[in-house]
């Protein structure tokens, strides 16, 4: 609606507002002609700087760079473009026109108020978008409260859950009695995995090393009870772990899946493998479906895919080909 209203505007009233035109030296042919060709102009000019501010929107966000955004837009867009192409374009007309005024004075005024207007364009259609972001924004910042707060319920049901501590603390009143030393490792791990759960479940991203180290602990509390049947390999060195960050509690929830959804024993393990290809971090795990097992919530993958869409705008992927599952979580860089 902006553009319908003001290409017309620009095109018939800035040629007579600066004297560019003398519509009596002209048939009514050809002052449709000559109008037709200024709002060719005004309409090049408008979607030009439209089109270069997309451009530079997107090279040169608000978040990064501003000065130079607001120098490259200004200048480039604005000026070098609007006067460029509206100078070309009107001494080119005033060569085939019927204006008899000698120098290029009306045409310089023309170019000047052309410049002027393209700022004043360039910086509604600014407000309009940073508006429109900020709206976005504020969306995505309520969606990820409402997935947050899924997650921690999640998180609640899976690791603070009355199984999870009832089977912990028989297997260290077992380690008590039989190994006080692996108790005291067994006592000293558990209590890593719940303050790392506690400390961070307000948080939305963690480093990955941190990630990687309390998924160790807490594979290590389920070896101790299911022994050869489950095993884990961590492939990520800690360079990798040091420059990406990850949500937390999101390599533990996929764990979780696979033992609560598979068969596994001594003689059958259950291999997990954890490792970082191209911008992702994977987890994958043998498949063998347990018999009878009931559906589990669907809060799982699909919030897990929801809190990544409004963290990085990208979903995780999940592969199964029968044999294995795979799921592959998007990692930032910082």
């Amino acid at each position: 609606m902006v553009k319908l209203i003001g290409i017309p505007a620009l095109g018939l009233l800035i040629p007579n507002l600066t004297g560019l035109i003398s519509n009596r030296l002209y048939s009514a042919t050809e002052l449709f002609a000559c109008y037709l060709f200024f709002l060719t102009v005004a309409f090049l000019v408008w979607e030009g700087n439209v089109r270069l501010m997309y451009f530079i929107r997107v090279r040169y966000p608000w978040s990064k760079k501003t000065y130079y955004k607001i120098i490259v837009s200004l200048f480039f867009a604005n000026i070098v473009y609007s006067g460029l192409i509206s100078s070309v374009l009107l001494n080119l007309w005033r060569y085939c026109s019927h204006e008899i005024r000698p120098g290029n004075e009306s045409v310089l005024k023309t170019v000047l108020i052309i410049i002027i207007a393209a700022c004043f364009i360039t910086n509604i259609y600014e407000i309009l978008f940073l508006n429109r972001e900020k709206e976005d924004t504020e969306t995505r910042v309520e969606q990820l409260n409402v997935a947050k707060a899924q997650a921690e319920l999640e998180a609640l049901k899976n690791q603070i859950d009355p199984h999870f501590i009832f089977n912990s603390l028989n297997t260290l009143s077992f380690l008590i009695t039989r190994d006080p030393k692996s108790a005291r490792l067994y006592n000293d791990t558990l209590a890593r995995v719940y303050r790392y759960i506690l400390s961070n479940k307000e948080r939305d991203l963690v480093l990955l090393r941190e990630e990687t180290e309390f998924i160790s602990n807490y594979f290590y509390l389920l070896k101790i009870r299911f022994a050869e049947a489950i095993s884990m390999t961590i492939e990520i060195n800690d360079l990798s772990a040091e420059n990406f960050l990850i949500p937390p509690i999101s390599l533990q929830a996929l764990v979780e899946n696979a033992i609560k959804h598979n068969e596994f024993s001594e003689k059958k393990p259950l291999a997990i493998n954890v490792s970082i290809h191209s911008d992702y971090v994977i987890v994958k795990n043998d498949l063998n479906r347990r018999n009878g097992a009931q559906p589990g919530s669907k809060i799982g993958l699909s919030n897990l895919d929801n809190r990544y869409k409004l963290l990085t705008k990208r979903n995780i992927i999940v592969e199964n080909n029968f044999e294995s599952f795979t799921v592959k979580l998007p990692i930032i860089r910082f």
